[in-house]
């Protein structure tokens, strides 16, 4: 889990440093290395075509940082779906996946990107994240029913999301977050973005890479 998170660092330091250059690479891409190819596919039914499914926990300075990343991706790929996935740890992680997926289910899923940085601001002044209250009136200020909002939080929909959550994250033996699948057979690994020049421009590459691939 160390080895995997100072990966990610170094991948998400790296494209920090780099955001302006222009300089091409050309990648090469080994299974093993580069990705992992996941023994029992992981389903996602919300995706109508090709997607590529981010595992990841509102909180997570990791997951905020690779965002641009993934916001790009999005934006350059219409075609392919981003679907996300809580991660399921300790106690806040479950009230966290609650908060998203009430979120998905007021249809404001691409809120999804300023939320994190509203629990980053807060974590960074205050050495904490935002209670229920909180979140609340910051989906109020989205003009979101707070109420509403409140009781799609449990309702059996997410109840039913996070149950399906859980199973595969066990099934994946997820420890740590971000995690990224192809089309749900195929694992990113960041071992090989140390020392690139462009991470963001290697993600791409690889993602794209692996949705041709069978």
């Amino acid at each position: 889990m160390k080895r995997q998170l100072l990966a990610l660092a170094t991948v998400v330091l790296a494209w920090l440093a780099s955001v302006n250059l222009a300089q091409a690479e050309t990648y090469e891409f080994k299974a093993d290395v580069d990705y992992t190819v996941l023994k029992a596919p992981i389903k996602a039914p919300e995706a109508k075509g090709p997607f590529l499914m981010e595992y990841f926990w509102l909180g997570c300075p990791h997951c905020r940082a690779m965002n641009p990343m993934v916001q790009q991706f999005e934006s350059a790929h219409p075609k392919v779906s981003v679907v996300r996935r809580p991660g399921l740890g300790n106690d806040r992680w479950v009230f966290d996946a609650h908060v998203y997926y009430a979120l998905q289910a007021m249809g404001e899923g691409k809120l999804v990107y300023d939320l994190m940085e509203y629990y980053h601001q807060i974590a960074s002044e205050e050495r904490r994240l935002p209670d229920l209250t909180e979140i609340k009136a910051y989906v109020a200020k989205q003009g979101i029913d707070a109420k509403k909002f409140e009781q799609a939080m449990d309702d059996d929909a997410t109840l039913n999301k996070l149950s399906v959550s859980y199973r595969d994250q066990q099934a994946l033996g997820l420890k740590s977050v971000p995690v990224f699948i192809v089309n749900g057979k195929y694992q990113l690994r960041f071992d090989g973005f140390a020392g690139v020049t462009e991470p963001e421009a290697r993600f791409v590459a690889l993602v794209d890479y692996l949705l041709k691939l069978k």
